[in-house]
């Protein structure tokens, strides 16, 4: 495949994995590099414009491919891509956000964790993507990219006041992030933030972070890697596979029954009560977008 008939599959969301055009991608690294470069870039300079395009795809591909690719070119555009306000990022790039950012972010860290800083610290920014950037840091550690000291330090100087004393997600993050590093020197500091409100304990209680920062958990840390494989990564989301949200059940036999009778002109029949399916807040969203319901259709 040439590079603008890669880029002209992955463009659009089809319902589809784009295996043949991931393939032709990774194998041209060197020739499309410089064409996703430019798509995140495009987006960087006005993502509240490109966030407005329906079933607009490329972006998350980009940014995997570029991942994979351990573009650090690609690593200030990404941090700027994400900055933008409010829901822009999830418009983009949907759960993304959640699921992949902080190994993206990671993958193209170019060892300058000032741009990092910034968007962790950045009160206009989507709140669960701070909380990835947070999780980036973890990565960086474990990969050998951050000594554990500048983590430390760094989480500490957000305790301290870098990061704005309100609650949001973010202080969610930071100090779930303690317990996975884990950083039991800060464990004060943690405990401060919580009696402070700062923490939602619905989220990550304090006995919790209390019990996983004196025995750590074998394996906790697992999700934190780099992108290494960006198909077997990428095939198998639902969101590729709609014909898999499961078997419709039969329906039952109709079976006859005889006429009502009429019923007096004032009457007004009363409305049937329906009991709707519950629907989690972290479950897919039934509507089809690949987003997670509380993300979607039910926000607010």
């Amino acid at each position: 495949m040439t590079i603008p008939e890669i880029l002209s599959e992955l463009e659009p969301y089809t319902g589809r994995f784009p295996m043949e055009a991931m393939k032709s991608a990774i194998e041209q690294r060197e020739a499309i590099t410089p064409e996703l470069l430019r798509v995140v870039e495009a987006i960087a300079a006005n993502p509240i414009e490109a966030a407005k395009r329906d079933d607009y795809m490329l972006p998350v591909f980009a940014l995997y491919l570029l991942a994979q690719f351990r573009e650090r070119r690609a690593y200030p555009a990404i941090v700027k891509m994400f900055s933008a306000p409010g829901e822009t990022s999830y418009d983009l790039v949907g759960d993304t956000v959640t699921e992949g950012l902080k190994k993206i972010l990671a993958s193209v860290y170019d060892g300058n964790p000032a741009p990092l800083h910034g968007l962790i610290e950045n009160e206009e920014a989507n709140e669960y993507v701070r909380d990835a950037a947070i999780n980036a840091i973890l990565v960086l550690e474990r990969t050998g990219q951050m000594p554990r000291a500048e983590a430390v330090e760094y989480f500490r100087s957000l305790f301290g006041g870098r990061l704005q004393r309100t609650h949001s997600f973010a202080w969610n993050g930071l100090a779930c992030a303690v317990a996975d590093l884990p950083a039991p020197e800060l464990l004060d500091e943690v405990r401060k933030a919580y009696a402070e409100g700062l923490v939602d304990e619905s989220v990550a209680d304090l006995k919790g972070i209390e019990q996983d920062l004196a025995a750590p958990k074998p394996g906790r840390r697992e999700g934190h890697g780099l992108v290494t494989d960006v198909i077997s990564e990428m095939e198998h989301w639902a969101c590729f596979h709609p014909e898999d949200s499961g078997p419709t059940e039969p329906l039952e036999p109709e079976i006859p029954l005889p006429p009502p009778a009429l019923a007096p002109a004032s009457y007004v029949a009363p409305r049937p009560y329906v009991s709707e399916p519950k629907i989690g807040r972290n479950d897919p969203c039934p509507c089809g977008s690949g987003k997670k319901y509380k993300k979607c259709c039910g926000k607010g």
